[in-house]
């Protein structure tokens, strides 16, 4: 047995308290300015209001929403600095192109219908890069991580139960678990990418956990990443991180191919 991993009564990962991570947090105004953020965003994000088009009037905008004219332009604001949204004054606010859109944001993600076409394009290409950042991250976390930071990464991949109902708390253990091994790369550029994981897992669960067709979460895979970090093996870690990433792309093929 590797001398690196815990073993007899320390064996057990010590008990987690599962959270969605703060990075994942809203960063939306609160009150009638968010209700007012949130229709808009889900109206724009659903074709409501096509990219490119002339959003109605502010006028208009308050009588559809209920609210003042000064929260639709609080709301404008804020769908702005996401991307959605540009205004000037020779024609008022129009809808940016998608491919101007923030699509690494978690709220403007979370806005799409899960069945949008959007959804699939962005969970493929979001599978792309984490295809990419996450085996090298793990062989990283298996040259740099504490004993601590280990133990933590196999509680949480231990209370990843797929077969349960409560996809909430699946999502929050699979969050600590990113969110820890980016941290245990002792990377400070590659930590601050920890809000981009997390959409691009929300993105993972919204099109492929809760669809009863796909594969679910591994947790033997996440084991698997987690005690080849604990065994300080880069090459392994890599490889069951890369084998996880696989899941992803098998979701894509098959969706593709209508099974």
């Amino acid at each position: 047995m590797n001398r690196n991993l815990p073993t007899g009564e320390d064996a057990a990962p010590p008990r987690l308290v599962l959270r969605i991570p703060n990075e994942l947090a809203s960063s939306l105004p609160t009150g009638a300015a968010r209700q007012a953020v949130e229709v808009l965003g889900r109206r724009i994000t659903n074709d409501v209001y096509l990219p490119e088009a002339v959003m109605p009037t502010e006028e208009e905008l308050a009588t559809s929403l209920g609210v003042s004219r000064a929260t639709v332009r609080d709301a404008v604001k804020v769908l702005s600095g996401k991307g959605l949204l540009r205004t000037a004054r020779r024609y008022g606010t129009r809808v940016r192109p998608v491919d101007e859109w923030n699509l690494t944001d978690g709220d403007v993600v979370s806005w799409h219908d899960p069945a949008h076409p959007r959804i699939r394009r962005i969970f493929a290409e979001t599978t792309e890069l984490r295809s990419i950042l996450e085996p090298a991250a793990a062989a990283l976390a298996a040259r740099r991580a504490t004993e601590g930071e280990t133990r933590l990464l196999l509680a949480a991949a231990n209370a990843i139960h797929p077969g349960e109902v409560d996809v909430e708390a699946l999502f929050a253990a699979d969050c600590q678990f990113h969110v820890t091994l980016f941290d245990m790369t002792k990377n400070s550029v590659m930590r601050q990418m920890r809000q981009l994981i997390l959409t691009m897992l929300r993105v993972s669960y919204e099109f492929g956990v809760v669809n009863p067709k796909n594969e679910k979460v591994s947790r033997e895979g996440h084991i698997a990443v987690a005690e080849a970090i604990a065994a300080r093996d880069p090459e392994g870690a890599h490889r069951a991180m890369a084998a996880m990433m696989d899941l992803n792309r098998s979701i894509i093929e098959t969706d593709r191919s209508g099974g």
